[in-house]
């Protein structure tokens, strides 16, 4: 993953209130491989740079309903390494009352793909 920071990229965001799934991924970068970090999936593409994210229980990890997480404004991430560990930060901003309402979750995992730090911002609306 490329060590790229504070990028703004367009993004595409899905989500499945069925099975509470939120899924946003970036135009253009084609899927290689998964990283699996308990709830949150992240996708790569081939030269290991982020293809996008799937969050499970989305609703309950952000703590926001499942109706305002069909009105993402957007998802800002920052993938960090501390003692070999990844730390995955996401904040998702939504509309709430015509107002955006910003929830923030992070999830640490093992580097096993030898990932690169790296932040961005996806803007979804």
């Amino acid at each position: 993953m490329s060590g790229r920071k504070g990028n703004r990229e367009s993004g595409e965001h899905d989500y499945d209130s069925l099975n509470d799934t939120f899924y946003t991924y970036i135009n253009g970068r084609k899927y290689n491989s998964s990283l699996i970090l308990g709830d949150i999936i992240l996708d790569l593409n081939e030269d290991n740079e982020l293809v996008g994210f799937e969050i499970l229980d989305a609703s309950k990890r952000f703590g926001i309903s499942k109706h305002e997480l069909l009105t993402p404004i957007e998802l800002v991430y920052d993938i960090s390494i501390s003692n070999g560990k990844l730390i995955v930060s996401l904040k998702l901003t939504v509309m709430k009352r015509n107002h955006p309402l910003a929830r923030s979750i992070s999830v640490t995992g093992a580097n096993d793909m030898n990932l690169s730090p790296s932040s961005s911002t996806f803007a979804l609306a």
